[in-house]
């Protein structure tokens, strides 16, 4: 029987002020941001999300991914939302920033979940998307006030 991995850890190194997310092929309109999405801190598009990672330079960070049945808050978040994101094409499940690349390798599979995104700190930064499976009601929102504007 072949184990099914429901976690991934991937070193990433993040620039350009973004985190990408997405099921589908690399497109630069669906990369602009807006002035509503820096307030939103985040570009939802079917099958393409662009957060923001808050840091302005190029670094090195941790970015924990989980499938899971529910969402369990992470205690060491300083920014915490969940958003609508689309599986457009499970063979074109990526992570990446503009220096590197990861593809997911969590068992995905084609329709919508909900995903959460939270910054953490511990002893450094890090970052978790948690994709919980629950069908068509999924709203952007924020799920905590943050010292950057979210609300």
């Amino acid at each position: 029987m072949q184990h099914t991995k429901m976690t991934q850890e991937v070193d990433l190194t993040i620039s350009h002020h973004q985190i990408q997310v997405r099921s589908r092929d690399f497109d630069e309109e669906l990369c602009q941001w807006g002035e509503t999405n820096i307030k939103q801190g985040v570009v939802i598009h079917p099958g393409y999300l662009t957060f923001d990672p808050i840091p302005d330079d190029a670094f090195g960070a941790w970015v924990k991914l989980a499938l899971k049945e529910a969402f369990i808050e992470d205690p060491n978040a300083q920014r915490r939302m969940v958003v609508p994101f689309d599986v457009l094409d499970s063979e074109k499940l990526e992570l990446l920033s503009v220096m590197s690349d990861a593809v997911i390798e969590l068992p995905l599979q084609k329709g919508r979940y909900a995903l959460y995104f939270e910054i953490c700190e511990d002893e450094e930064v890090y970052y978790r998307f948690t994709f919980v499976h629950e069908g068509e009601g999924i709203h952007a929102r924020y799920l905590m006030d943050d010292e950057w504007g979210g609300k």
